[in-house]
């Protein structure tokens, strides 16, 4: 099994979609890096990850709530990529995670 552990902020209020009986409720996550460069200069670095959370009814409102832009989170999941062109006709690639078990640390 393929496993990814995340430590990041939500990049906006989470969006909650009804698929058959079950909710996924989709947000997305910036995880900040910082490295040193060949000439020693440090560098931050941003990738944003597409989350997903399954979840009934009644647990989807609940975590929904507690998925605003700015708040801090742990979550541990499934990846996965996706392809996909952009407006400039450009292919780019999406990192994504199936989010298994999630942590507000804030």
């Amino acid at each position: 099994m393929l496993k990814l552990i995340l430590n990041g902020i939500v990049g906006g209020d989470a969006e909650v979609k009804e698929v058959g009986p079950k909710k996924a409720i989709n947000f997305r996550v910036a995880v900040s890096m910082d490295y040193k460069d060949a000439q020693g200069n440090k560098v931050e670095r941003t990738e944003w990850v597409r989350a997903v959370i399954w979840k009934n009814d009644r647990q989807s409102t609940k975590i929904s709530e507690y998925l605003k832009k700015g708040k801090r989170v742990l979550i541990e999941g499934i990846p996965g990529s996706q392809g996909f062109q952009n407006k400039a006709g450009e292919v780019n690639s999406a990192l994504n995670v199936t989010v298994k078990e999630l942590e507000f640390l804030n």
